[in-house]
């Protein structure tokens, strides 16, 4: 288990000296400073708390407390002092400390105090990390159908869930298989520590480890301030490795480690940090063929595959698309500010006659187009794509890559296909405003596979 590390700000060496010999007596690592500046210059290493001395030469206590505050929010600041005086506890309050001690300070105190910082630092990161998956479906409710294709997986989900076996979840892009991962995971013992994803293609391969193990303030050029990594952030918890096919091979070289020994150090420092996850991985790729061919580590996909769960596209369980569909009216029923409650027999027929190269994504975009589309309550033929409402003339379409939709040729005749899908993402993203997760979205597609065609194609 890794200590943490505490600062400890004041140029009492003698007051030094006694926290240091407390806190260190009860395994946290201490590093002492006697002036404000330089705790201010040294906070990238990512303290757990800051004991910070009111009275100091230079900048002074409160000034600190306010700088530190502006920067580093996150970090709880226990302020030490002389001065047992009402009104200047509240002030310092007011200006974001967590609490105060007064010297000498007593270890009966000072020890709960802390415990109290740590565990608000903990529960801060974990508040911020919840308000962006508040943006996210659910796995529980996301989960719709209940055909036996999906049955069988659901019971393979069961059977995994309340073990520490990592998962590799197979698939076509589009399937559900975040959702899957979000389900595996808020049932497991894990779901008190947090949901934490990366998509590994939607990284370019420099920034990877980055992202994953985190760095230090100046460990690389670019690096403006320290950044605190995917697996440290899913520590108590669940590392989704979404398209985990396209991570670089240095990478994955680096992630066996840690899957081995449990700990891996920020980019930049030498600091072993001690991590317990479950780690759930994701691909669209045949992952074996990618192990035969040289660009996956064969040890690494066993780490990753030890209990795999095949995922089936929306073709092989058509039976759930009306679930399905009722599922997507009534969750965007608010957002388009008119009450369309049902599919005609014609359109429905339709649905389930379609190929769906996007899957579930796929149909999702279908619908919401075509609830904007429909002038009443009810979607109708007239509402859907014409490769929606005439698969026989979609068939005709070649087939695009990662699943994107087909698109019809211009009238003055076919254009290279290249040439077809450039166009199309062009022209998703100007609808889009620049923005690419709703452009991929509009297409049907995984925002991974729109980012690529954006790169391919030099549209940013």
């Amino acid at each position: 288990m890794d200590k943490k590390l505490l600062f400890v700000v004041d140029d009492d060496r003698h007051q030094q000296r006694i926290l240091s010999l407390l806190l260190e007596g009860k395994g946290y690592r201490v590093k002492c400073f006697d002036r404000g500046e330089a705790c201010l210059d040294a906070l990238d290493e990512n303290p757990a708390t800051v004991f910070l001395d009111l009275m100091m030469p230079g900048i002074g206590g409160k000034e600190t407390l306010k700088t530190l505050r502006k920067e580093r929010e996150d970090i709880p600041v226990i302020m030490v002092t002389n001065v047992d005086d009402v009104e200047t506890v509240v002030e310092l309050v007011k200006l974001g400390a967590f609490d105060y001690l007064l010297k000498p300070v007593e270890e009966s105190r000072l020890i709960p105090c802390l415990k109290k910082a740590t565990e608000s630092q903990s529960l801060v990161r974990r508040v911020r990390h919840l308000e962006r998956e508040l943006e996210e479906v659910h796995a529980q409710n996301g989960i719709i159908g209940n055909s036996r294709a999906l049955a069988g997986v659901l019971e393979k989900v069961n059977k995994v869930k309340d073990s520490r076996a990592s998962v590799l979840l197979l698939g076509e892009s589009g399937t559900g298989k975040e959702l899957l991962a979000r389900a595996i995971h808020y049932g497991s013992r894990f779901k008190e520590g947090l949901f934490v994803d990366i998509n590994c293609g939607a990284i370019p391969e420099t920034l990877q480890d980055s992202e994953l193990f985190g760095h230090r303030k100046g460990a690389f050029t670019g690096a403006v301030e320290a950044r605190t990594g995917k697996l440290e952030l899913a520590n108590g918890g669940t590392l989704f490795l979404d398209e985990v096919a396209e991570m670089s091979p240095s990478t994955q070289t680096k992630l066996l480690r840690v899957l081995q020994e449990k700990t891996f150090e920020r980019i930049g420092e030498n600091t072993r940090i001690h991590v317990d996850l479950r780690v759930i991985s994701a691909t669209n790729k045949d992952l074996k063929r990618e192990v035969a061919e040289g660009r996956f580590r064969e040890d690494l996909y066993y780490r990753l595959a030890v209990f795999p769960i095949e995922v089936p596209p929306l073709r092989e369980r058509k039976e759930d698309i009306p679930r399905l569909c009722a599922h997507i009216l009534k969750k965007y029923r608010e957002e388009i500010d008119r009450a369309v409650t049902s599919i005609s027999p014609h359109a429905m027929e339709a649905l389930m006659n379609y190929g769906w190269p996007g899957n579930v994504r796929q149909l999702e975009n279908v619908v919401y187009q075509a609830m904007i589309n429909t002038g009443s309550s009810r979607i109708d033929i007239g509402s859907l794509p014409p490769e929606v409402a005439s698969p026989e003339k979609a068939a005709e379409q070649p087939p695009a890559a990662d699943g994107a939709p087909a698109v019809s040729p211009e009238p003055s005749g076919p254009q290279p296909w290249d040439e077809v899908q450039k166009q199309t993402a062009a022209k998703a993203l100007r609808l889009a405003g620049g923005n690419i997760p709703r452009a991929a979205r509009q297409l049907g597609i995984a925002r991974s596979t729109f980012y690529r065609m954006v790169k391919k194609f030099g549209l940013r």
